[in-house]
């Protein structure tokens, strides 16, 4: 005999407590994949059809766990960004497309600035092993990626040796 229901149809409604356990089960395997954020977390819950109340309880557990963390995420971004070469820039817009409070996102990009000038350089010296060209548009273009890669301009300019200084301009000048 064919059934024409589809299986799990008729079932009834979960009770709350099971609501809350499957969005917990839920949240916790989007955490098995890597740090997440508060308001990730609760896009995937959303995306997933968990109900308000199995969201915020969801949160409030995770909450109450130590699991939602946002310096952790910025920790880990900047982490990610250091192998991969990337400014503070792009850290800090990275941190705010994945919802991270704006004091840390600050905090996450004024700590990734540090070394911005080391990453630069290192990301040039493996794109340039035998030196910096001289070539006027070939030197444009490597601005411009230094730029989309999240690198301020000071940045950019000091890591191909364009330190021009008003202030010691206008001590050359009175040397002579």
């Amino acid at each position: 005999m064919r059934r024409s229901a589809r299986a799990g149809e008729d079932r009834p409604p979960p009770t709350p407590e099971a609501a809350r356990d499957r969005a917990l089960a839920c949240a916790f395997r989007a955490l098995a994949r890597g740090p997440r954020t508060r308001a990730e977390i609760a896009a995937t819950l959303a995306r997933r059809g968990h109900g308000a109340e199995a969201m915020a309880a969801t949160l409030a557990r995770l909450d109450e766990l130590g699991y939602l963390d946002d310096a952790l995420v910025a920790g880990a971004v900047a982490r990610g960004a250091e192998r991969k070469h990337l400014g503070s820039r792009r850290v800090a817009l990275a941190l705010g497309r994945r919802g991270v409070a704006r004091d840390v996102v600050q905090d996450a990009a004024r700590a990734s600035g540090t070394t911005d000038l080391e990453r630069a350089r290192a990301f040039l010296s493996r794109r340039f092993p035998a030196g910096l060209p001289v070539d006027r548009l070939v030197r444009q273009k490597v601005m411009r990626q230094l730029a989309a890669r999240g690198f301020p301009g000071d940045v950019v300019r000091r890591a191909l040796g364009i330190d021009l200084d008003v202030a010691d301009d206008a001590d050359a000048g009175n040397d002579g």
